[in-house]
């Protein structure tokens, strides 16, 4: 089938490169240089100032692009390449199971959601999950990353969270809880978090690595009422497992550097870049 391009959108793009070629421009300027009608050059430039991506001069009718074109420009970030590895990965493991998967790294002494499968579960009604924050010690996809991170690394992670006033990492004063939660973590291959109230939904969560490191995690959330903790580990793990080999095997393939999606990625790493699966960057501990 064949369609026919839209127009405006067309024009609104030829706005935007000319914009990029020049420091600044005033309407007249976009229309001579484009042969674009008065109303539709202003029309446009609303538009693109309404999404904040030209900005109008304040003692002039001159226009110039802002950051947020430059955003939309580097939205591949630290984090694309490993996200474009999982994703289909992903999205083979809910089509198959039906439960969505998070996938997670390491920011700012949490667990940054940067990838999801909620839109395509018929299951989850979570649509907004990437961008928002789990706990490290409180929720699956932390506990996996502190079972297998290096220990000096764990202890830098402990070092700052202890820091922090936060009643979800209340775990920390038990040092006996935590070793044992790093050791059953190591043990299993997988971490859940069993002793905590679950009301709606819980989680098994998996590292991925590259070359030894620690680069994310990935988790399959479950209705509670579905599924069992025993149950979970037996039905979900495996499969989990599976999927995360296959994630790994295909970062060695792009030789992914461990640093380029690990715990020294920049914090602005996904600044105006999460996409339209964005949530509000709060922080949950499911």
């Amino acid at each position: 089938m064949t369609y026919r391009r839209i127009r405006s959108l067309t024009r609104g793009i030829d706005v935007l490169r000319y914009l990029n070629t020049v420091q600044g421009a005033q309407p007249t300027d976009i229309c001579k240089e484009l042969r674009l009608p008065r109303p539709t050059v202003h029309r446009i430039l609303d538009t693109l100032e309404e999404m904040k991506l030209v900005h109008r001069g304040y003692y002039s009718r001159e226009f110039r692009l802002t950051d947020g074109v430059k955003r939309l420009a580097r939205a591949k970030g630290v984090y694309e390449d490993l996200r474009q590895a999982a994703w289909p990965i992903m999205h083979e493991l809910t089509a198959r199971h039906v439960w969505p998967c998070d996938l997670a790294v390491f920011h700012d002494n949490a667990m940054l959601i940067v990838e999801s499968t909620h839109r395509s579960s018929p299951l989850s009604s979570d649509i907004g999950m990437v961008g928002l924050s789990r706990s490290m010690t409180s929720s699956p996809l932390g506990r996996a990353f502190l079972s297998h991170c290096d220990d000096a690394q764990r202890e830098a992670i402990f070092t700052a969270l202890a820091l922090q006033t936060s009643e979800n990492d209340g775990l920390l004063r038990q040092r006996e809880a935590i070793d044992r939660m790093i050791e059953q973590g190591r043990n299993d291959g997988f971490s859940m978090c069993p002793e905590l109230p679950h009301t709606r939904c819980a989680s098994i969560a998996v590292p991925i690595r590259v070359r030894g490191h620690v680069v994310a995690t990935m988790n399959m959330v479950w209705n509670i009422k579905e599924l069992t903790f025993a149950d979970a580990g037996t039905q979900l793990g495996v499969p989990l497992l599976a999927a995360r080999d296959q994630i790994e095997r295909r970062l060695v393939e792009i030789d992914l550097q461990p640093q380029a999606a690990g715990p020294e990625a920049p914090s602005t790493a996904f600044d105006g870049a999460l996409g339209p699966d964005a949530g509000a960057g709060t922080s949950r501990a499911a």
